[in-house]
């Protein structure tokens, strides 16, 4: 999906941390995935996605859900703008769902995007 470089750079430890996080999205564990394996990590390897079942709608409705929370904790804790001032937060809600909701896509891609939407302080 994307070439972004996964670095120690805000994006990519607020990426990180916001889906590892036991008070936050707590996707996978620290011990289990380190923040330099971490960019290659699917999406449908993580603890939202469902295994269930494959229909396109509840997958979804989960990747709206998550996309939601995730900007939501990503803006309180990290204080970061909008790249594009005039984007409303629901249209940046649907651009990082499309990322949730691709099985095959990387936190590696999550991170590009997330850096393509939001302005983080180190920028």
């Amino acid at each position: 999906m994307s070439n972004y470089k996964w670095k120690a750079n805000l994006c990519c430890i607020a990426t990180y941390k916001t889906l590892e996080g036991d008070n936050k999205l707590d996707q996978f564990e620290e011990e289990d995935l380190s923040f330099e394996d971490a960019k290659d990590k699917k999406m449908g390897e993580l603890r939202y996605y469902p295994k269930t079942t494959n229909n396109p709608d509840v997958i979804e409705l989960i990747s709206y859900e998550v996309a939601r929370k995730y900007l939501k904790l990503i803006v309180k804790e990290y204080s970061v703008t909008k790249e594009k001032s005039q984007m409303k937060s629901s249209e940046i809600i649907v651009l990082l769902a499309s990322v949730f909701r691709n099985k095959e896509a990387t936190i590696g891609d999550l991170a590009g995007k997330t850096d393509e939407l939001i302005k983080f302080s180190d920028e």
